[in-house]
């Protein structure tokens, strides 16, 4: 473990500052993505969308512990130099790489299977309808995905869902609080705070049961039955018997 740095020059206008500089990077990075990406814009949200403009819930988990730890890494890392350390923060404690795995691998995952199931046909993706003119008649469609962030494809609410993110809620908001009493308290502790053990298994079982959920919640699909061939009419001249 890394020794504490001095915190007697650390005030608390610079701890404020710190916390500014923070919020700073990731302002910097919103700007970047509006910059490079005309698709999403300034709408930074949309992040956590997929191509048929639907929000992921895996994408919104991923995001939300990317902006956390991104923010949190930058303010600590403002006092730690301030105290005369420039170097990089090296004591990341393990659970908070394990998050940021699990974030990854869970939104991944998820892609995996959508994509899958896109291939196989027993899902379509949601795309804007066409313009269709009056003498146009309007085709039938296989029904569309169309889920939400607390939604199934179905549209109902979808308990796995609700659990992952509560649990990651959950465990954003300890892990700030222990950020800002960090910043407010030792500012000289040279490294991010750990997140509990417990709340890391919570979030484990829960991106589980989201990934298992959405790999056995889809229907097979149906095949179209055989067309019936029409029986020869004793009227058809075709038909008789020679």
């Amino acid at each position: 473990m890394q020794p504490l740095i001095a915190t007697t020059n650390i005030t608390t206008g610079w701890k404020w500052l710190a916390i500014l500089i923070g919020l700073g990077a990731l302002a910097a990075v919103w700007l970047l993505v509006g910059l490079t990406n005309r698709t999403i814009g300034w709408r930074i949200w949309r992040l956590t969308e997929g191509e048929d403009k639907v929000p992921s819930t895996s994408k919104l988990q991923w995001l939300i512990w990317l902006t956390v730890v991104l923010f949190s890494y930058t303010a600590l890392w403002v006092l730690r130099a301030k105290a005369g350390h420039y170097g990089a923060i090296t004591n990341v404690p393990a659970n908070v790489l394990a998050v940021l795995g699990f974030s990854t691998a869970t939104a991944a995952t998820a892609k995996g299977i959508t994509v899958g199931y896109l291939h196989s046909g027993r899902i379509v993706k949601r795309n804007p309808a066409p313009a269709q003119s009056a003498q146009t008649q309007p085709t039938q469609n296989p029904p569309a995905v169309r889920g939400g962030i607390l939604q199934d494809d179905s549209g109902f609410p979808e308990l796995a869902k609700i659990q992952m993110i509560a649990f990651t809620l959950l465990a954003v908001g300890i892990f700030l609080t222990t950020v800002f009493h960090e910043i407010r308290a030792h500012p000289g502790q040279a490294g991010l705070p750990n997140i509990d053990s417990s709340l890391l298994v919570l979030m484990g079982i829960s991106q589980g049961g989201y990934l298992g959920k959405k790999l056995v919640s889809i229907r097979p699909r149906q095949e179209p039955p055989y067309p019936s061939t029409p029986m020869p009419s004793s009227s058809d001249p075709a038909s008789t018997v020679r």
